[in-house]
């Protein structure tokens, strides 16, 4: 989605009419959460969850951006703040309701149609379904805007983790920004989330099972280092460069979280991954951002000089209407 591509997609065609694609996508935010995942699941359309994370992150960046003048935010938390563009899904919604940073409904849905519009051809969707959905925004153009619960609770439907990602971001990327900007009580919120109850300590089973898990043992090696002591396990684990302890670091909880949490068997939707593999996402939505900002100030300057003109030109007409009476006068 380069920047020479934006150029030629600023607008479609709609029954043979040219449509602003910035005017089509603006109409669409009117479309409830529901109606949307209902029309993506017929379509087969699934989204990785990087372009939420991505959606998040845009949506909330300004706040951050004033965070170091802000009183807004502790010390420790500006200083997690500093690997904001790392975060991840968890990190970003967790930051938005501490402190109260609402992520605007309407700019989200409209970032999530702008890709969907200009990926439409990859994504199997043709024009005349666009249409469709115009026609549908007039049904709930009345409403009010819902609520980003709804729309998350929703679009679970839809969007799925690749392979590979944890949270909306690439594995070993989560891992290193969890450790550094979460608390001990985030990480175990965060377990929840999963589905798993971390322990504060691990009993020598658990031990067991994180060793043969991550080196990959059959049974017979799962009974073998049953017999050792703990103490043997720990030392066993890390001759082959796996730190595990039955004291859990912040490290281990995230490790921990991991191993424990419903695997896919299977990669989901290798389809989408293709469409979407590659794209910078979250660089695309800030130039998006940017641009945005950059169009408000050219309405704004150019509201500025149209006011300028007409006071120039209400002065240029009393001062001919005064030197006609003066004329006349005289």
């Amino acid at each position: 989605m380069a920047k020479k591509d934006r150029k030629e997609e600023d607008s479609i065609f709609l029954y043979s009419k040219k449509v602003k694609i910035s005017k089509l996508v603006d109409s669409f935010t009117v479309i409830p959460s529901h109606e949307i995942v209902k029309y993506l699941k017929n379509k087969e359309i699934y989204l990785p969850y990087y372009l939420h994370k991505a959606l998040i992150r845009k949506n909330i960046a300004p706040a951050i951006a004033t965070a170091e003048s802000a009183n807004k935010f502790s010390d420790e938390m500006k200083h997690r703040l500093k690997h904001f563009d790392q975060f991840t899904i968890f990190q970003l919604e967790r930051l938005a309701s501490g402190y109260q940073l609402d992520i605007n409904v309407t700019e989200y849905k409209k970032d999530f149609w702008d890709i969907i519009v200009r990926n439409r051809t990859d994504l199997g969707i043709n024009n005349l379904e666009f249409v469709k959905l115009k026609n549908l925004t007039m049904k709930y153009s009345k409403d009010n805007q819902e609520s980003f619960e709804e729309v998350r609770k929703n679009f679970e439907e839809v969007y799925f983790e690749p392979v590979g990602h944890f949270d909306g971001t690439e594995l070993e990327k989560a891992k290193e920004v969890l450790t550094s900007s979460t608390t001990l009580t985030e990480v175990r919120d965060l377990g929840k989330l999963y589905g798993v109850e971390i322990p504060r300590r691990i009993n020598k089973k658990q031990l067991i099972d994180i060793v043969a898990i991550k080196l990959n043992f059959d049974q017979e090696k799962i009974d073998e280092i049953s017999k050792k002591s703990i103490l043997e396990i720990e030392r066993y684990a890390k001759r082959r460069k796996v730190n595990v302890s039955i004291e859990l670091k912040k490290s281990d909880m995230i490790e921990y979280i991991l191993i424990k949490m419903p695997q896919e068997e299977v990669p989901k939707y290798t389809n989408s991954l293709k469409i979407f593999d590659g794209m910078n996402i979250e660089e695309y939505l800030y130039n998006l951002k940017f641009e945005e900002i950059a169009g408000k100030v050219s309405e704004a300057r150019r509201k500025k000089f149209n006011k300028l003109l007409l006071i120039v030109a209400a002065i240029s007409i009393l001062a001919l209407v005064g030197y006609l009476i003066s004329t006349i006068l005289l």
